[in-house]
């Protein structure tokens, strides 16, 4: 399946894809918030489970025009239930709303395809943009952690479930439709 915003095309991974994916995840500058920058071998490591892993959903974010490589989303399962947001664009295109629009389609398609719930997305304490973009994205945030990289936001987003209007947690459901006719942003084409 392919995604298309208005200035980005959303493909899956393909083996062609590996230098670039490469680059995108060795450069410090481009993993600065992401917990540093991965060796190559690791890198690589990851880009084998992105294209053999079924409980990784992940694409290639192009340039519509140029098919220039612009970064990288993906949805985690996990084993307990939870799928996990991540996405990594290159420092070129960091401020530019590639981020925000890259997500407005992604995000829509991947609930329904995959049948989410809840999205959850950690965020490294420090990283505005990041927190910027998520509160954008309908995320909010429910929680902070440490790890060995140091301390972190964790946000959240539900869809299709209506909020109890006593609940603590009303403000996480999402305004995505799940309707298939409706479901992803204006000026955003799939094709399957």
């Amino acid at each position: 399946m392919t995604i298309a915003t208005l200035r980005t095309i959303l493909i899956p991974y393909t083996d062609h894809l590996e230098s670039d994916f490469l680059m995108l995840n060795v450069c410090a500058k481009n993993r600065k918030h992401m917990n540093g920058p991965h060796s190559l071998a690791k890198a690589r490591t990851i880009f084998r489970s992105i294209l053999n892993n079924p409980n990784i959903y992940a694409m290639a974010v192009l340039d519509i025009r140029t098919r220039d490589y612009l970064g990288h989303v993906f949805i985690e399962h996990l084993d307990d239930g939870t799928a996990e947001l991540g996405y990594i664009f290159d420092k070129q295109y960091w401020n530019k709303g590639i981020g925000t629009e890259v997500l407005r389609a992604f995000i829509p398609d991947a609930v329904f395809t995959l049948g989410l719930k809840t999205l959850t997305a950690n965020v490294d304490i420090d990283h505005e943009p990041s927190i910027r973009l998520l509160k954008k994205l309908g995320f909010a945030q429910c929680g902070h952690d440490k790890d060995e990289h140091g301390p972190y936001l964790i946000f959240q987003s539900t869809y299709g479930v209506e909020a109890d209007e006593s609940s603590a947690h009303k403000t996480l459901s999402s305004a995505v439709s799940l309707d298939s006719s409706h479901r992803l942003a204006l000026k955003t084409q799939i094709h399957k």
